[in-house]
């Protein structure tokens, strides 16, 4: 009979220990080159959500949460220009409601806004997998979750100190887009009784930022993001329904008709976003909205907040810039 502990077994067994301990240690390795945090400025463009952790600790008023919607949609320089307020649209493309909350808890270890707006179209996306143990490898080994950012690695760019993150991003999170192509569905919004309902574990997501927030002594607030493509009358009645089960305050900016907003000329995909001229006139109303509601500060005179004092100035640029492309 053979030998379970023979010399050549143990060999075997020493040396496929040996390639899985190498095998986790390039992953860490890959892992820590990975993760955002990591770069300078030019490296994690991409990666718009990151910016908020390289913000002055505590000098947010308030943070947006969610997908592509929210960047497309809200300006936070053009809330300062207006009510001298300071925002973060701390969202990307795509964005599952499950990284939304891994976002809410990252950021709010070194903000604390007196208000948080989650915008509800991530609530509804599918996520691919609702496996905590695979969020939890994401979480260990964030080179799973980033392995696109190889495309913008630059060796002089990696960053000595873990915990400094330094690329700001000069919009606060907006994303600038000044094409046009209407929509061919305007009138989504029609009335029923209908709800929408919300997938998988996503309510439970939802929960977790709700208590996350009030643990901070953070307001949490819904808002709907206009969309034709992505929003219906039958998901604001289950958002609806979601703010009175949690006892927070929701608004759906798709039934404000006073935003003006003319799908014809004010959306860059057919709807589904609405462009930078969609985008001035949603957050003049939000804005508005925010500033009042919640009594946000105004900080424009304040020698604290000079650095926001000149993001118009670059704003303008980036402007400049598109044009002439």
């Amino acid at each position: 009979m053979k030998k379970i502990f023979s010399k050549d077994n143990i060999k075997k067994f020493l040396a496929c220990v040996l390639f899985i301990a190498i095998g986790v240690g390039l992953l860490g390795g890959a892992s820590y080159l990975f993760t955002p945090e990591r770069f300078h400025t030019d490296t994690v463009k991409d990666v718009k959500p990151y910016g908020l952790l390289a913000e002055p600790e505590n000098t947010m008023d308030a943070i947006i949460y969610g997908d592509s919607e929210a960047f497309s949609a809200f300006s936070p320089v053009q809330m300062w220009e207006e009510h001298g307020f300071t925002c973060y649209v701390c969202s990307s493309a795509s964005q599952y409601i499950s990284l939304t909350e891994s976002f809410v808890r990252q950021t709010l270890e070194h903000q604390q806004p007196q208000v948080v707006f989650l915008e509800t179209n991530a609530i509804y996306r599918k996520m691919n997998s609702d496996d905590p143990g695979l969020n939890q490898i994401e979480k260990t080994l964030p080179v799973f979750k980033y392995h696109n950012l190889w495309k913008n690695i630059d060796p002089a760019g990696i960053n000595e100190n873990e915990n400094d993150y330094c690329w700001q991003d000069d919009l606060k999170g907006f994303k600038y887009i000044d094409i046009i192509n209407k929509s061919s569905h305007p009138d989504y919004m029609k009335k029923t009784k209908q709800y929408k309902k919300v997938p998988g574990s996503n309510l439970q997501h939802v929960q977790n930022i709700y208590d996350i927030c009030r643990q901070k002594g953070v307001e949490l607030v819904l808002v709907s993001a206009p969309s034709t493509v992505n929003w219906n009358y039958a998901k604001h009645n289950m958002m609806v329904k979601l703010s009175k089960q949690l006892g927070v305050k929701y608004i759906d900016l798709n039934l404000e008709k006073s935003i003006g907003l003319d799908w014809n000329h004010d959306t860059c995909d057919r709807g589904d976003h609405v462009n930078y001229y969609g985008a001035t006139k949603v957050t003049k109303f939000f804005g508005n909205y925010a500033a009042e509601t919640f009594s946000l500060p105004d900080h424009r005179g304040d020698p604290a907040y000079k650095d926001w004092a000149q993001l118009k100035v670059k704003y303008e640029e980036v402007i400049a810039r598109s044009k002439t492309k």
